[in-house]
C-alpha cells in the first residue's frame, strides 16, 4: 500500500483508538477511575470495570424509567431496549475486529462497549428529565 493510501486507512483508525489506550493515564468515560496499572492484563481489567460501571448505571436509568412510565411506554422500551443490546455489541465487534487475537482486544472491546453503554445511559437519563408538553418524552407516557 502506498505511504499516502496507508496513512488516510491508519490515521483515523488511530485517532479513535488513542482515547482507549489513554486507559492507563486516566479515564477516558465520565466516572471512571484511572487505572492503576500498565500492562496489557491491567489494562485489559479496568477496561472491564468501567464497562461494569456503566452497565449498572445503565441499568439503574432502565430501572427507573421502568418504575415511571405506564405499561405501554414499559412494553415499548423493554422492546427497545431489547433491540439496542446486540445492536451495541455487533457494533463493538466490528470497531474490535482490527485487533482480534491481540492482547488489546478486550480492552478495545471493552472501552467501545462501555461508550456506547453510557451513550444509552444518558439518552435513558434524558426520558426522565425532559420539558413540559414535550410529546416524545418517554418518562412522561403513563398510558
Amino acid at each position: 500500500m502506498p505511504r499516502p493510501a496507508l496513512l488516510r486507512f491508519a490515521l483515523p483508525r488511530l485517532a479513535r483508538v488513542l482515547p482507549i489506550l489513554s486507559i492507563g493515564l486516566g479515564s477516558v468515560q465520565a466516572g471512571a477511575a484511572p487505572c492503576p496499572g500498565s500492562t496489557q492484563m491491567a489494562l485489559n481489567a479496568c477496561a472491564a470495570a468501567d464497562l461494569k460501571r456503566a452497565d449498572d448505571a445503565m441499568n439503574a436509568a432502565y430501572g427507573t424509567l421502568m418504575e415511571r412510565i405506564g405499561p405501554k411506554a414499559r412494553e415499548g422500551l423493554r422492546a427497545a431496549q431489547k433491540a439496542w443490546l446486540p445492536f451495541r455489541d455487533q457494533s463493538c465487534a466490528l470497531e474490535a475486529l482490527g485487533s482480534e487475537g491481540g492482547s488489546i482486544r478486550p480492552m478495545i472491546l471493552a472501552g467501545c462497549l462501555a461508550h456506547l453503554t453510557d451513550d444509552r445511559t444518558k439518552t435513558l437519563r434524558n426520558y426522565l428529565t425532559c420539558d413540559e408538553g414535550d410529546l416524545t418524552c418517554v418518562g412522561r407516557f403513563q398510558e
